[in-house]
């Protein structure tokens, strides 16, 4: 897999699950999960260093899939950078 998109912060769980939704029902190739940055679990310490990280399958890559990947980014920012 391939990260198509990484949030700067970690989504909103409303966020996040409207993002899901759209990308299983209009791209189930790709994936949304969230990454632990620091891989260190104390929100006190590291100020909670969640991201969310959408991925893509090998051919997202492909000039041909140009205009699905700007589909997702464009989603992506709006749904989960609020």
């Amino acid at each position: 897999m391939k990260c198509l998109y990484l949030t700067n912060d970690k989504p909103s769980r409303k966020d996040a699950a409207l993002f899901s939704a759209w990308l299983k029902d209009n791209y189930p190739d790709c994936s949304f999960g969230e990454v632990n940055v620091a891989r260190v679990t104390n929100k006190e310490t590291n100020g909670g260093r969640y991201q969310g990280r959408v991925d893509g399958p090998e051919g997202w890559f492909d000039a041909a899939r140009a205009a699905d990947r700007q589909a997702v980014l464009d989603t992506a920012r709006r749904l989960l950078a609020e």
